[in-house]
């Protein structure tokens, strides 16, 4: 206990708990998630750069545990800057079918799998040295238990029977219900509507359809700050 309370890292995380705690309250929710976004892409941007010349003389290397866990750590940061990036550039195009169906949607979480992957070998490549083989096996058991576990899940939340044809560009949003034809009102569960022209719209998961604004207000639900 003693020394949790002289480490930085701990009390830096305690800080990033409280300040989430105390913006959440206090800022509004559209503005809040786009500061946050904002920050995500800035510290995973200065960390691809910060640690690239460490990264490339790992992948040089790429033999030992710390060579794997290095060139882990770089890449899972680059594919979420990619991810980022790559956010961002559907929401500047509203999000078309061309870009949603296109391979990068596939291709970044491809890549982040692999990069993880290091991650959960890394400590086993030491092991291999001394004749422990069976700890890469345990690792390699353990993937294959998660990926069957995310399959299942995947799979009993489905999409059959469900509706998802209004929901091409919001790709989130897949398997969920939609909101009936005529009804282009949703509320979100922070008592927030968006119409079709809302910028978070795409962000929204609706629990509440409308016909028109006015109904929408009528039920306690407001426009999203700033926009009206």
């Amino acid at each position: 206990m003693k020394r949790l309370k002289t480490s930085i890292v701990a009390w830096s995380g305690a800080g990033a708990l409280a300040s989430f705690a105390i913006l959440y309250q206090f800022v509004p929710y559209e503005r809040f998630l786009d500061l946050a976004l904002a920050l995500a892409f800035g510290a995973c941007f200065a960390t691809v750069g910060r640690y690239f010349i460490d990264a490339m003389r790992s992948i040089r290397s790429g033999k030992a545990g710390p060579d794997f866990f290095i060139v882990a750590i770089f890449s899972i940061v680059l594919w979420l800057t990619v991810q980022r990036a790559w956010g961002i550039t559907l929401r500047i195009y509203d999000r078309p079918d061309w870009l949603i169906n296109s391979p990068m949607t596939i291709f970044v979480p491809w890549m982040l799998t692999w990069s993880i992957l290091l991650a959960l070998f890394a400590p086993d490549i030491e092991e291999v040295k001394e004749g422990k083989r069976e700890m890469v096996w345990r690792s390699m058991a353990v993937f294959i238990a998660g990926a069957m576990a995310g399959f299942v899940i995947a799979s009993a939340f489905g999409s059959v029977g469900v509706d998802v044809s209004g929901l091409r560009n919001y790709p989130h949003l897949a398997g969920r219900s939609v909101c009936p034809e005529g009804q282009d009102v949703w509320g979100s569960s922070k008592g927030v509507y968006h119409t079709v022209d809302s910028p978070y719209r795409g962000l929204v998961v609706p629990g509440w359809c409308f016909t028109t604004e006015k109904d929408a207000e009528d039920k306690g639900f407001r426009p999203p700050r700033g926009l009206k």
